[in-house]
């Protein structure tokens, strides 16, 4: 009985492991003893997840961003369309305007005015130069003593006579000339050369005296430029005088853009109230408006006369 007792202990052992071997046979190959993630494997897939996502949001916060700039550039783009359309129209406008001004014969005479009235006058300033830089430096021939000697402010009168006799030998000869009276040039001529013979006398006698003949063709620029533009305003003067002729002669016979139509006459009303025609329909609403269009018109004609 000693000897079968650790037999039947090895048989019972043999079959315990037999018994667990199965036991572990039924779940060694189960997907969930190698798919399950340590604690190790879940930081790290959160980690990972949690780039994921701020990678994403980095690329929905780019896309945005590219969203807006391209509204951005088609609003300016849009904007810098208009604006050159406008600049365009604006330009179109002032091209039609200058056509019609350059067609008009009144904006034509008008644009003759003005261009002789600015001739004239930068002459007068030329002119006016001249005379200033002259009387200064006849003063300066005449009394370069200094402010102590009297001669010294009078000398100033004897080129503003020249000056003031010059210039009222220009101003009288483009009066006159507007009015075609054209007579004694001659006279008028020796009298403009002799006062600029004068005045350039006066400017460049010491240097010639002395022999410093360019300090004399220096001095005698300003006497010499009074006389060429002279000369040229006299010229100017009556050239653009008969220009203003021919074209007043022009546009005398066209009508005058400013005229307004004449009112019209009100019809006389019948004493009997049984003659009195009274439109209907379409009749009557075309009279209103006629009489409401008349009524604006003149009162803006009014209101026009009544500003000028």
């Amino acid at each position: 009985m000693l000897d079968e007792h650790p037999h039947d202990d090895d048989v019972a052992r043999l079959a315990r492991q037999v018994e667990k071997a199965r036991g572990r046979l039924a779940y060694q190959f189960d997907p969930a003893l190698t798919g399950a993630l340590s604690e190790e494997e879940l930081n790290a897939e959160r980690e990972l997840a949690e780039r994921i996502r701020t990678q994403n949001r980095e690329q929905r916060w780019k896309h945005a961003e590219a969203a807006a700039e391209a509204s951005d550039r088609a609003r300016n783009t849009s904007e810098a369309i208009e604006k050159a359309d406008i600049r365009d129209l604006l330009l179109a406008r002032k091209a039609i305007a200058a056509q019609r001004r350059e067609s008009s014969p009144h904006a034509r005479l008008a644009s003759l005015y003005r261009h002789r009235s600015w001739s004239l006058g930068a002459l007068a300033g030329v002119v006016a130069s001249g005379m200033l830089w002259s009387a200064v430096n006849v003063q300066h021939n005449i009394a370069p003593g200094g402010p102590d000697d009297p001669l010294y402010w009078f000398s100033y009168l004897l080129e503003a006579m020249i000056s003031v006799s010059l210039i009222i030998i220009m101003i009288g000869t483009n009066k006159v000339t507007e009015w075609g009276v054209l007579d004694n040039r001659s006279q008028v001529a020796a009298a403009e050369i002799a006062l600029l013979a004068l005045t350039v006398a006066l400017n460049t006698y010491p240097h010639v005296s002395a022999g410093r003949w360019f300090d004399a063709a220096v001095h005698g620029v300003a006497p010499v430029m009074i006389g060429v533009a002279l000369l040229i305003h006299d010229a100017a003067s009556a050239r653009y005088g008969r220009a203003i002729t021919y074209a007043t002669e022009q546009v005398r016979s066209l009508p005058d853009p400013g005229a307004h139509d004449p009112l019209p006459v009100p019809q006389s009303i019948p004493d009997d109230p049984d003659e009195l025609q009274v439109p209907d329909g379409a009749d009557s609403q075309r009279a209103m408006s006629d009489d409401i269009q008349w009524s604006t018109a003149h009162t803006s004609d009014l209101g026009a006369s009544a500003s000028r």
